[in-house]
C-alpha cells in the first residue's frame, strides 16, 4: 500500500465528498474505486490553470492491487500526484449518473451478464436480501441516477431499484422466470422510476386545482387525456398519491376504485386527527 496526497481545485473536492456522502462510501474506497473502474489512460499533460483556483488537499492509501496496476514502467516516469490529479479531475467533470455506473462498475457488470445469460441474481440491500430476475438498466440523464428494473421474488413484482443501493450481486444458476418481453421493451421505451407505463388514473379538478397543475411540476405523472374537467394520466398509485396529495381540496380521484378507497380511508383518518365528526 502506498500513501498519496492530491492538490485539487476545491469545487472538485467537493463533487468526491457529495460522492461518499451520497454512495455511503468512505474516502480511501471512493478513491480507490475510481482507479479501479474508471476507463483512463493518463496522456501526460498537466493543466496549470488547476493551481489559479481554490485548491484543497485529498489524502489516501492506494491498496496494494490498485499499485501494482498503476506501476507500469510509462506511469512511473510521473509523478504520482501528477497521475491521480488528472484522474480525478476527469471523474468528477462527468454527470452524476455516469459517476454512479463508474463506481458501482462491479454490479452492473453482473447484472449484465445476468441479463445476457437469462439468469437471476440475488443481490444484498442493506438491511435485506432479494432475488431478481434482471430485465434492464434504464439511466435517468435528467435526475442523474440509475436504476435496475427487474421481478423481485421478495415484494411478488416488477419493481426499479436505484443502482447505488444494491450493496453487492451475485448470478445465480436459476434462469430467469418466463416474462412478458413486450411490455418489458415498452417499460423501458417508456421509462420512469414508479414504473407508470400502462396505469391509468382518472381525476377531477376544481378550477384552483388547474391553476395548481400548472404550477407543481416535481413528480407530476404524464398527461394521457383530457375530456372536459376529467384528466387521465399515466401513473401507479404511488406516484399518484405523491403528486395529488399536495392538492387536497382542488382534486378528486375518480379512478381506479382501490386507490379512490384508499383515500377515503385516509380522509377518514384525517376527520379524527382534526377532530372532525362524520357527517
Amino acid at each position: 500500500m502506498i500513501k498519496l496526497r492530491v492538490t485539487l481545485p476545491k469545487e472538485n473536492i467537493n463533487i468526491l465528498r457529495r460522492d461518499m456522502e451520497d454512495y455511503e462510501i468512505n474516502e480511501n474506497k471512493l478513491y480507490n474505486l475510481i482507479y479501479e473502474n474508471m476507463d483512463f489512460i493518463f496522456n501526460g499533460e498537466e493543466k496549470k490553470s488547476v493551481y489559479k483556483e481554490e485548491t484543497g488537499l485529498v489524502q489516501f492509501t492506494l491498496t496494494k492491487e490498485n499499485y501494482c496496476r498503476y506501476a507500469t514502467p510509462e506511469n512511473l516516469k510521473t509523478k504520482k500526484a501528477t497521475f491521480f490529479r488528472q484522474l480525478f479531475l476527469q471523474y468528477t467533470a462527468k454527470n452524476p449518473y455516469e459517476r454512479e455506473m463508474i463506481i458501482f462498475r462491479e454490479n452492473v457488470e453482473k447484472i449484465a451478464e445476468a441479463i445476457e445469460k437469462n439468469r437471476k441474481i440475488e443481490v444484498k440491500f442493506k438491511s435485506r436480501e432479494d432475488i431478481l430476475d434482471p430485465y434492464f438498466i434504464a439511466s435517468l440523464k435528467k435526475e442523474n441516477r440509475n436504476y435496475l428494473v427487474s421481478r423481485s421474488s421478495y415484494k411478488e413484482m416488477i419493481v426499479s431499484y436505484r443502482i447505488k443501493n444494491i450493496r453487492k450481486a451475485e448470478i445465480l444458476e436459476e434462469e430467469r422466470e418466463d416474462f412478458d418481453k413486450e411490455y418489458v421493451k415498452e417499460l423501458k421505451k417508456n421509462f420512469d422510476p414508479f414504473l407508470s407505463y400502462g396505469k391509468r388514473i382518472k381525476v377531477k379538478f376544481t378550477p384552483e386545482g388547474v391553476e395548481h397543475y400548472e404550477k407543481v411540476i416535481t413528480n407530476r405523472p404524464k398527461l394521457l387525456e383530457k375530456n372536459e374537467d376529467e384528466w387521465i394520466f399515466e401513473a401507479n398509485e404511488y406516484k399518484a398519491l405523491l403528486y395529488f396529495s399536495g392538492f387536497m381540496d382542488m382534486v378528486e380521484i375518480i379512478e381506479p376504485q382501490d386507490l379512490r378507497e384508499k383515500i377515503i380511508e385516509k380522509i377518514k383518518r384525517m376527520n379524527k386527527i382534526y377532530g372532525v365528526k362524520e357527517l
